[in-house]
C-alpha cells in the first residue's frame, strides 16, 4: 500500500496500557515539538535514500525536544533510542510513552549524511490563563492516576464551578489550542468567576491506567468522571452546593449516569441523546446522508442495509468478528465505519458501542436530582434532532416537575461555531479556517446566564 502524507503536530500522544503507581507524582509527558510527514518515495528519491524509511521533519517547533536536539527542517529520523521510526503513526507512538527528563537518541540523516544527537526530552507546555491560575492536579483510577486541569478565578473563593465532561474522541484536552471551541467555551466560563475542572480520558495526556481509551467501556469511562467530580470536595476553593456538570455530546450520555458524592446545582447538555443507540443510529443514516445530498433512491436502499446492520450490531450485539463473515454486514462497515482490526470502531472498542445501547437513560434522567439545561443547537449536524433535547426536559421535569428546561439555539453546530442554518453548517464542516474564527460566544453567554439563575434555587 502506498504510504498516505500524514502531517502531524508530536503534541498529540497514542494511549498506553502502562501500569503506574496512583501514589507517585504524575510525571509530564514528553514533548517532542515537531511536525513530521512520512517519507515518500519522492522525499526518498530526493534524498537518495534506498527506501523510503523514516521521517520527514517539516517543522520544528520552539520550546520543544527537537529545538533543543537541534534538529532542522528537512532532517530524516530514522531512529529514536535504537528503535526504526519507519512511520509517523510509530513515531507518536513511542514517543507517547516518553516522560520529561527521560533521555533519548536520535539518529537522523541531514543533506545525506548521518548524524547522532542526543538529550533530555521536554515536558509538555503546561496551560496558562488570563482569567484564573492552572492548576495540575490527578486522582487514583484504574490501578494508575488521571490528570485534572484546574483553572481557579483570583480571589480565596468558594468559586461556582463547571467540571465539564467532554466528547468522544480518545483525545488530550491539556494545552488545547487557542482556537480549539472547547478553550473557548471553558475560558468564558473562567473570565466570569467560574472555577472549570477538565478530565483526562485514561491514558490521555499525562493520564496512565492500567486500561487506554480506546479500549475502555462507556460505563468504565463514565466512572472515572465520576471519579474526578467526586474528587473536587478536596478544594476549599469550589463552592459544592454552586457545581455545574456540562456534557457535550458523548459527555451528554455520560453527565446523566455519574455516580456523585454530592448533587451537583445544575447539569447542561448539549448536541447529545437519550433515545435508545438502535434508533439514533437509524435516523441518522437516512437524515445526515439526504443533508449531504444522497439521492432518495439510494438513500432507501442503504437505509434498509442499515437497519439490518444496526439491528445485530447494537440489539444483537454481536461482534465484528461475526459481522464481518457476512458479505452485505462487511460491505457496510467498509463503506460506513472506521474499523481496525482487533475489534476497534472508529477508534473505539466495539464493547464502547454495545454498551451505548443498554444505558438506559430514560431512568438515568429520571433520577437526576438538579436543575437541568437541554440545549439544541438548530445548526447541529452530529445530534440534529430536537426532539432528544426536549425529551430531556420532558423526562426531567415528569419526576422532578420545574428542574428542566429545554431550548433551542439557532445559529450554533455541534462543535460551538456560528452558522446560519443546518445547510450552512454542512458547507463549512471542513472549512478550518472559517471555524477558527466563528466560535459562538453568545452560547456561552447563555450558559452563564442560566447558571446564575438557578445558582440560589
Amino acid at each position: 500500500m502506498a504510504k498516505q502524507v500524514l502531517m502531524k503536530m508530536l503534541i498529540l500522544v497514542a494511549t498506553g496500557t502502562m501500569c503506574f503507581s496512583a501514589h507517585a507524582e504524575l510525571p509530564r509527558r514528553a514533548y517532542l515539538g515537531l511536525q513530521v510527514e512520512d517519507v515518500s518515495d519522492s522525499i526518498a528519491s530526493v534524498y537518495g535514500l534506498p527506501d523510503a524509511a523514516g521521517v520527514y521533519v517539516e517543522a520544528v517547533r520552539e520550546g520543544g525536544t527537537g529545538a533543543v536536539l537541534d534538529i532542522l527542517k528537512g532532517d530524516i529520523i530514522l531512529k529514536i533510542n535504537d528503535e526504526m521510526m519507519d512511520s509517523s503513526d510509530a513515531l507518536v507512538q513511542f514517543v507517547s510513552y516518553l516522560r520529561k527528563g527521560d533521555h533519548v537518541t536520535v539518529e537522523y540523516i541531514r543533506k545525506g549524511k548521518r548524524e547522532v544527537t542526543e538529550g533530555s526530552m521536554k515536558g509538555f507546555p503546561e496551560e496558562t490563563s488570563p482569567y484564573a491560575r492552572v492548576i495540575y492536579d490527578q486522582f487514583p483510577f484504574d490501578g494508575g492516576s488521571v490528570r485534572t486541569i484546574i483553572h481557579r478565578p483570583e480571589g480565596e473563593g468558594p468559586h461556582p464551578a463547571v467540571f465539564f465532561v467532554q466528547g468522544y474522541p480518545c483525545a488530550s484536552i491539556d494545552n488545547m489550542v487557542e482556537h480549539h471551541p472547547y478553550e473557548k467555551l471553558l475560558q468564558g466560563f473562567s473570565k466570569k468567576g467560574y472555577v472549570v475542572i477538565k478530565t483526562e480520558k485514561a491514558g490521555m495526556g499525562d493520564a496512565r491506567s492500567n486500561t487506554n481509551c480506546a479500549d475502555m467501556k462507556l460505563f468504565n469511562e463514565t466512572a472515572l468522571f465520576s471519579a474526578s467530580y467526586n474528587n473536587l470536595n478536596r478544594y476549599d476553593f469550589i463552592d459544592l452546593d454552586n457545581v455545574y456538570i456540562f456534557g457535550h455530546s458523548m459527555g451528554g450520555i455520560q453527565a446523566p449516569m455519574m455516580e456523585t458524592d454530592f448533587n451537583p446545582r445544575g447539569m447542561i447538555v448539549f448536541g447529545t441523546a437519550v433515545r435508545p443507540w438502535f434508533e439514533y443510529f437509524i435516523e441518522q443514516t437516512r437524515i445526515q446522508r439526504l443533508t449531504l445530498g444522497q439521492d432518495y433512491l439510494e438513500n432507501e436502499a442503504n437505509h434498509e442495509q442499515s437497519v439490518r446492520f444496526y439491528y445485530r450490531f447494537m440489539v444483537k450485539q454481536e461482534s465484528p468478528e461475526e459481522l464481518l463473515q457476512d458479505p452485505e454486514m462487511a460491505d457496510f462497515i467498509n463503506s460506513y465505519w472506521n474499523y481496525g482490526e482487533g475489534g476497534y470502531f472508529n477508534d473505539r472498542h466495539y464493547s464502547f458501542w454495545h454498551q451505548l445501547q443498554d444505558t438506559r437513560l430514560f431512568k438515568a434522567w429520571s433520577e437526576v436530582d438538579a436543575h437541568v439545561l437541554s440545549v439544541h443547537g438548530e445548526g447541529d449536524f452530529v445530534a440534529f434532532n430536537p426532539y432528544e433535547h426536549e425529551l430531556i426536559a420532558d423526562i426531567v421535569n415528569h419526576y422532578n416537575p420545574g428542574k428542566a428546561t429545554f431550548v433551542s439555539v439557532p445559529n450554533i453546530d455541534h462543535s460551538f461555531i456560528y452558522v446560519k442554518d443546518l445547510d450552512h453548517a454542512v458547507a463549512v464542516l471542513r472549512d478550518a479556517e472559517y471555524r477558527r474564527n466563528n466560535f459562538n460566544y453568545d452560547f456561552t453567554d447563555m450558559v452563564i446566564e442560566w447558571m446564575e439563575k438557578v445558582k440560589d434555587q
